[in-house]
């Protein structure tokens, strides 16, 4: 890689983390309704701004377009980003920004924004990536060293075969890999004991999959396993079962961790599957909700395209609507009867989402085959080699 649905009061408070039994079987409690509702007597996900951007982030429109200028809340009850990205995605660079001044404009009028802030929010849009053109051009290749492997493709030799396993993708031509489990089990190794194996193959290890109830209960083990093996990304996965409620106090558990974790050089991101997409209240996903309730400044997504393919969302279009926000992905490939393929043997053009990666904000990407055929590494290698010869 080289390098209008608007939301509610009460998603913006801190939350309390949840009870340690409930995280630990990811069931998170239903609420009977949002204070938000309550405050304004509206059943939950009615008001004009329910499920919106936090007030806790800045109006922040990429890593290199944050205007550091708090996402007040304004007078409707949304808050600045709310009102900015109420219209998103944006077809062009130019409305966006002419969106931005109107806004900011009407805000300053409302004493919600100075002046010199309005400013700068409008020229942190004019730096942004939002709205401008990302074509194809089929002159670029992709940075295999911002290639990785996701560890569950080759979970069937790991905890036998470790060394052999890295090795070999090593031999492919892979550079990084991220290994999923939990903190203190990754296939049956800490991190301390999977270090001396990664460093051997030559494998770099820019991100660990752990557990939502690491991030709650042992955040300091998880920022020990993560300095060992040399991960500055955490990530974690959700819930079928979860109510928006529950989104957006999985939220909350993000951003203070992901707050706790900073101070290590670590960052928090949540990787999906297809359940996130699926429409609750009012238009509005569960993934809808992480993405505007957490704080970029320490929390970002790793976006799997097959599970967001799977429910016929495609990745560019979540880069358009939340710019800035895709620190991770996942590289796996859909089948046309919906089964997992190896990269580039499936439906998904990922010169499209190459293209894009600067309006996503990408730094590294892992393929993955959940069902790898003859065997993870075979698949992993078939991957890598599709990528090393994709032109974008």
């Amino acid at each position: 890689m080289e390098r209008s649905t608007r939301t509610s009061p009460h998603t913006r408070t801190a939350r309390p983390w949840l009870a340690a039994a409930v995280v630990a079987t990811l069931a998170l409690p239903v609420l009977a309704a949002p204070a938000g509702a309550a405050e304004t007597g509206a059943p939950a996900g009615t008001s004009a701004c329910a499920y919106g951007y936090t007030s806790q982030a800045t109006v922040w429109f990429g890593a290199d377009a944050d205007s550091g200028v708090p996402n007040r809340e304004t007078p409707a009850g949304c808050t600045v980003m709310d009102e900015i990205m109420a219209d998103a995605p944006f077809a062009t660079h130019g409305a966006f920004v002419r969106t931005v001044s109107s806004v900011t404009k009407g805000l300053v009028r409302e004493r919600t924004l100075t002046a010199r802030e309005r400013r700068d929010v409008v020229r942190a849009a004019a730096a942004s990536e939002v709205g401008r053109p990302h074509p194809v051009t089929g002159q670029r290749s992709v940075d295999l060293s911002a290639i990785g492997l996701v560890g569950y493709t080759v979970r069937a030799t790991m905890p036998s075969d470790a060394e052999g396993t890295l090795a070999a993708l090593a031999e492919c031509g892979f550079q990084n890999i991220e290994p999923s489990g939990s903190a203190g089990n990754f296939y049956g190794y800490s991190a301390a004991g999977l270090a001396p194996l990664t460093d051997a193959a030559g494998l770099e290890v820019p991100s660990l999959g752990v557990s939502l109830s690491n991030l709650q209960n042992d955040v300091d083990l998880v920022a020990a396993e993560a300095h060992t093996i040399g991960a500055k990304y955490v990530r974690i996965s959700g819930s079928g079962s979860w109510t928006l409620a529950d989104y957006s106090r999985t939220a909350a558990i993000l951003n203070e961790a992901g707050e706790a974790l900073a101070a290590e050089g670590i960052r928090v991101a949540y990787h999906n599957h297809g359940f996130e997409f699926e429409t609750q209240e009012d238009g509005v996903t569960g993934y809808d909700v992480l993405v505007r309730e957490t704080n970029p400044a320490f929390v970002t997504m790793e976006l799997d395209v097959y599970w967001a393919a799977s429910t016929d969302t495609a990745a560019t279009d979540l880069f358009a609507r939340y710019p800035g926000r895709f620190e991770l992905l996942h590289l796996k490939d859909i089948a046309e009867d919906g089964s997992f393929a190896d990269v580039g043997a499936g439906t998904i053009d990922f010169a499209e989402i190459f293209a894009a990666a600067p309006l996503a904000g990408v730094r590294y990407g892992f393929t993955e085959n959940d069902q790898p055929s003859p065997d993870g590494v075979t698949s992993a290698c078939t991957s890598l080699g599709y990528l090393a010869e994709l032109r974008y």
